[in-house]
């Protein structure tokens, strides 16, 4: 996993303008292969925890990034692995992640299933309760498909 180097395959868009900020003390960008979320999470983690001790926001940044990172190396890539970009920007004081994929589009916050939280738990689905819980702890989360890429954004505080 490496420092993004090169933006230049990533789509021109206002919504993804942190990711052109390398170099910045307050912003993070990796480029790595999606089968290995939780190296991608540990280094988001590591760099959000660098930057605030507020334990509920570190709590809900490791929730949602988790849950995004591994529906991404799960679901995304129906020919195996592909490409993963993350970014972090903490430039306004808060904390804000971008992942960027180029798998199947899929928007979790309108496709994914939503559970059944009132099913006894042996009569419940698998799936959709890290996507609940991210909208519901998040501040905010968006998702857009700008050409061939699905970019979820989270702002958690």
């Amino acid at each position: 996993m490496t420092p993004v180097e090169d933006a230049s395959d990533w789509p021109d868009d206002p919504a993804t303008t942190t990711l052109h900020l390398k170099g910045s003390p307050d912003v993070l960008d990796i480029r790595a292969e999606a089968d290995d979320p939780q190296k991608i999470l540990e280094d988001l983690c590591a760099f959000a925890e660098s930057k605030t001790s507020d334990e509920r926001a570190l709590y809900v940044f490791r929730l949602v990034c988790d849950e995004f990172l591994v529906n991404i190396a799960s679901y995304a890539y129906e020919e195996g692995n592909g490409p993963v970009y993350a970014a972090v920007d903490t430039r306004s004081g808060g904390l804000k992640v971008i992942l960027r994929d180029r798998g199947v589009a899929f928007n979790p916050l309108e496709d994914a299933a939503v559970p059944d939280v009132d099913a006894p738990l042996h009569e419940r689905e698998i799936g959709g309760c890290g996507i609940m819980l991210s909208k519901e702890f998040a501040k905010s989360l968006e998702y857009l498909r700008i050409g061939e890429w699905n970019v979820t954004i989270a702002t958690i505080v």
